[in-house]
This record gives structure tokens, C-alpha cells and sequence, in this order.
């Protein structure tokens, strides 16, 4: 018989490597043939079609895949918010996958702390990341915050002689969509993709791992290495505006105003194409490792972008393609599609808060976390198992909250006068009729009302267990 640590070594062999791609600003219909890698992925795997972030910004919404919890419960509502509190760092499904006997890696963006305009080096803060649960740490900060902040990144082209113009370059470019000044593996984004292959080829098979692999892109400014490779004339126009040209809503420097919104399109699908093949690279390092049938791959972007849509050039709305993203899942245990029909898509309502304890169960670590939160493990999905999902997925912004079931979204914020947006996405998947106020639909925004009052109810009030089985007992079936 094996003694008690030779055990737990072999125990720990059988345990998936788990790898989390996240993307910032990536919009669940970017997916598609500029992306190939990424569709191939979700060949050998599941698409969910219905997948949400837990708000619309990236801070609050990294937040709520690391806790498991909405924001009006970790605190963070905005960006350039504090830290979550001590206590949840000690919570967040990387504390608990490293006490399963996981090593944890952080590469690229993170936006745990907002450093913003702060002129320091974030490798400062290496200390106070890992506290989130990381074993090993590679910070990247978005552009922009690289002209006055270092980083891992501008060490990299410090090393090469190539910080001061890339800094020139920047300051320049004015958010306009120009070629990068640098070849592929050194632009953010490559060097990201890049260091997480060397993760990969230096891991101790051994073990087990957790990699976060966080890429910056395709969040705005849409630059990227080479001449453009989409063609404009083929972008889609955008939805709910009566023109493809640049409008002033959102975010202005978020887009080239001297460009149509189908050539700011073009330039982000070459951003979205320049992470997919750095997600081909990363799967055949895998693949010559012989590590890649033991390992889930976990595809998603912390939220979406409007890109033009409604005359948004923001992400802080509740529009499809803001607040859903792309969510794919492969590896072992993940049933794939049967025969040769292409990736299985579920079409189950699904939020980014169900990734901590999905995370977990895939680890066998799932009963090692309080369950007071209202995410649900996707394992049961993930091996096509049938049965029910959530009826209702939420995401949260200011003081506005969003509900989507099955056939509706409505959005109520209470400084807006109520129900601001009401859509039957069956029969107006583009959100073009916006039903707030139209009579006859009082009852179903009734409803959804109710639906979003339980859920807040249900998130912020607690009591003893002998309260609740008394004052249990009047609940209305």
C-alpha cells in the first residue's frame, strides 16, 4: 500500500489542469470564422449561447468570476474601486484550488486594483495579488495605463530598447486604429499568449495547474500589428442606429472618429483574431507536452462591447453584446458533440458567478466552499447531463439590475424612473422594440419585477436557521 503522500501525488495526477482565458471587451458574436482556433476549441467541447457577465465593467465583473458573488455583495460596483475585503481574498476559488494542491498562475490583466494614472510600477503590488490565491504572478495593465505605469510589458521592451517608442507611438496615436508599431509576439497581447507558453512548457507535470491567462484585448484602442485584415465592407452595420457613422455616445475615445463604425469594426476583429492565434499556440504547446487531454480550457471575456450598437461605443449597458459574452468549455470530462456536427451549443441560462464553483468541482475540490451564493456549478451541463439550469440570470451596474429568463430581459433602475428597457428577445433578438411603458406588457414587467426584488431579498438578508423554519412555513408555492 502506497504511504499517505504517495497517495495524494497520485491523486493529484488524475486532477485536470485547468486553464481560464479571459479576454476584456470581447463580444459573444466575435466568435465565428475570425476566429478559428477558438471555434475549434469549442469542437472538442460546449458553447454556451446564453452566458452573462455580473455587470458590464471590468472591475466589478472580475471581481464576481473570482468570489463567485454579484457586486452588491463583494462591494465592487466601479472601476477605481478598492480591493474586496481581506476576507473574500481568502475566499476566492484560487485560494481553494491552491489548498487542493494546485499551482496557481496569473498572466496579464487582472483590474483586482485599479492603478490608473498612478505613475508606479505594478510589480509593487506582486505581494497583494497573490494574496487573491496566486502562486506566481506576470501583471499586465491595459494600454494607456502602460504610458505612465510599468509593468511586466514594459519591462519586456525596456529589455528590447523598444519602450521609449512604443510610449512615442502611443502618445501619437490619439485612439486612433493604426498598425501596431512592433511584430506580434510584442504587443500586449503577444507577449501575454507568449508567456503563457513558456508557463506551459516549463510546468511540472507532476502537478496540477491553474493558469489565468487574462489577455487586454480587444478592449479599445482597436490597434494591432499589420496592415488590417477584415474587410470593412463586410463588418455588419450596427444595430438600433439609422447610420454606419461614428456616433458621440459612451465612451468617445474608445473609437477613431474619423473612421465608419464598420473600419472601427474591422480593426477590432483583428484584435479578436490576434488572441485567437495566440489560443492556437497555447493549445499546441499542450498538445507537444502531451498535457492537453488533461486540461479544461475555459474561454470567456469579463463583459462585452456595445461597438457602435444603439450608437454605444461603451461596454456599461445591458445590450446582448455587452452584457453576454462568449463562454466555451473543453477538455476532460466535457462531453463534445456527437459525430461530426460541430461544437454542442447549450442554450441554458448561464452567469459568470456559476465559474467558482464549476472551477471547483472540475478540481474535486467542489465541497471545500460555502454555497450561500447563488452560482451553480455548469459540471452537470459541461457532461451533457439533462436537467434545469437557472430560470433567471442577473447582472448588476450602479443602481441598475437586469433579469433575463428565457424569453425576456428587462432592466429596472430605480434612478431612471423604474423599467427603462423591456424586450422579448424570442421574437426581437436585436433588442429593437423596446417595450417599457407599452401597454399591455404591465404584467409581465410585474413579474420580472418580483423576480428581481426575490433575488435581491434572497442576496443581501439572512437569518438563523430556527427563524427561517418558522417564518418558512408561510411561503407562498
Amino acid at each position: 500500500m502506497l504511504p499517505c503522500w504517495a497517495q495524494r501525488m497520485e491523486s493529484m495526477k488524475e486532477r485536470p489542469n485547468i486553464i481560464l482565458i479571459l479576454t476584456d471587451h470581447f463580444r459573444p458574436d466575435a466568435l465565428g470564422p475570425s476566429t478559428p482556433n477558438l471555434i475549434s476549441l469549442a469542437g472538442r467541447g460546449v458553447t454556451f449561447a446564453n452566458a452573462y457577465c455580473a455587470s458590464p465593467l471590468c472591475q466589478p465583473a472580475r471581481a464576481s468570476i473570482i468570489t463567485g458573488k454579484f457586486p452588491s455583495q463583494h462591494g465592487i460596483c466601479g472601476n477605481q474601486a478598492e480591493p474586496i475585503h481581506a476576507d473574500l481574498r481568502n475566499g476566492t476559488f484560487m485560494r481553494h484550488l491552491q489548498r487542493a494542491g494546485y499551482h496557481t498562475a496569473l498572466i496579464g490583466k487582472h483590474h483586482y486594483l485599479d492603478r490608473f494614472g498612478v505613475g508606479m510600477d505594478v510589480s509593487d503590488d506582486e505581494q497583494v495579488i497573490r494574496e487573491y490565491g496566486f502562486d506566481s504572478v506576470i501583471q499586465v495593465v491595459d494600454d494607456d495605463e502602460n504610458i505612465h505605469n510599468d509593468d511586466a510589458y514594459t519591462r519586456h521592451l525596456e529589455e528590447k530598447g523598444l519602450l521609449e517608442e512604443f510610449r512615442r507611438v502611443f502618445e501619437d496615436l490619439a485612439w486612433e486604429c493604426r498598425p501596431h508599431p512592433f511584430a506580434e509576439e510584442d504587443t500586449p497581447d503577444g507577449f501575454i499568449g507568449g508567456r503563457g507558453i513558456r508557463f506551459i512548457e516549463g510546468c511540472d507535470p507532476s502537478r496540477p495547474f491553474y493558469l489565468n491567462l487574462s489577455f487586454i484585448g480587444p478592449h479599445p484602442p482597436y490597434w494591432h500589428p499589420g496592415e488590417l485584415r477584415h474587410d470593412p465592407e463586410a463588418m455588419p452595420e450596427p444595430l438600433g442606429t439609422d447610420s454606419g457613422q461614428p456616433v458621440l455616445r459612451g465612451r468617445v475615445k474608445y473609437q477613431a472618429l474619423s473612421l465608419s463604425t464598420r473600419e472601427n469594426r474591422a480593426h477590432y476583429m483583428d484584435k479578436c483574431a490576434l488572441i485567437d492565434r495566440w489560443v492556437g499556440k497555447l493549445v499546441s504547446t499542450l498538445e507537444a507536452r502531451d498535457l492537453l487531454d488533461n486540461t479544461v480550457i475555459i474561454f470567456t471575456s469579463d463583459h462585452g462591447d456595445n461597438l457602435g450598437d444603439f450608437g454605444i461605443w461603451d461596454k456599461r449597458f445591458f445590450y446582448e453584446q455587452s452584457a453576454g459574452v462568449p463562454l466555451v468549455a473543453a477538455g476532460p470530462g466535457i462531453r463534445a458533440a456527437d459525430g461530426r456536427s460541430g461544437s454542442r451549443i447549450s442554450k441554458a441560462l448561464v452567469s459568470h458567478v456559476d465559474l467558482y464553483p464549476t472551477l471547483l468541482d472540475l478540481a474535486g475540490a467542489g465541497g471545500s466552499y460555502d454555497h450561500t451564493f447563488r452560482g451553480r456549478s455548469l459540471a452537470p451541463l459541461l457532461r451533457g447531463e439533462a436537467g434545469t439550469h437557472h430560470r433567471a440570470v442577473f447582472a448588476e451596474l450602479a443602481t441598475a439590475v437586469m433579469i433575463r429568463t428565457g424569453s425576456w430581459k428587462l432592466v429596472f433602475d430605480p434612478e431612471q424612473g423604474g423599467v427603462i428597457h423591456l424586450y422579448n428577445l424570442t421574437r426581437d433578438p436585436g433588442e429593437l422594440e423596446n417595450l417599457a411603458g407599452v401597454a399591455g406588457y404591465e404584467a409581465v414587467a410585474g413579474a420580472l419585477i418580483e423576480q428581481i426584488l426575490a433575488h435581491r431579498i434572497r442576496l443581501t438578508q439572512y437569518t438563523h436557521g430556527k427563524e427561517e423554519k418558522r417564518l418558512q412555513r408561510v411561503r407562498v408555492s
